[in-house]
């Protein structure tokens, strides 16, 4: 008798946890698509139905990053779908980088890393764009552009 009472204890948590999440979809398909109509709110509804479907179906491996997607769900599953691949594909080059590239990488992992390969793997790019260039004449330079603002006076 017991066994049948925690499995069904087990089953209402896991449909109660599933109603809330698809309640959380709903509601925000509600509020970022209601100017469009109901069409649009379906169109968002099954979009996030299925992205969160999807970023629940990725390996342990990158279940790091999925931890770290997941925290900006608000924004939409589709969105934390696109970060998890984004990061996957960002792990995938930086670890084929070259090891003259250590000194960026490093710079770059201790101020973004938090933000996740994504966000590193541009802050390296960028430093390697800008170490290419020919203004660069400073060893370790400033990663952001030099670029002159114009403001007209008017």
């Amino acid at each position: 008798m017991r066994p049948i009472i925690f499995a069904a204890l087990l089953l209402t948590f896991a449909s109660a946890a599933r109603a809330d999440e698809y309640d959380e979809i709903v509601n925000n398909c509600n509020f970022a698509n209601a100017e469009f109509g109901a069409v649009a709110i379906q169109i968002c509804i099954k979009d996030n139905q299925a992205a969160r479907a999807a970023v629940l179906q990725y390996p342990d491996n990158v279940k790091h990053i999925v931890a770290r997607c997941v925290r900006g769900r608000e924004l939409g599953w589709s969105m934390v779908k696109l970060c998890v691949d984004k990061d996957i594909e960002a792990e995938a080059a930086l670890a084929n980088y070259a090891t003259e590239h250590d000194s960026q990488m490093k710079e770059c992992e201790m101020e973004f890393g938090g933000r996740g390969a994504a966000r590193i793997k541009a802050c390296v790019d960028q430093a390697i764009e800008a170490a290419r260039s020919p203004k660069n004449c400073e060893a370790g330079a400033n990663r952001r552009s030099d670029r002159t603002i114009i403001r007209s006076s008017g």
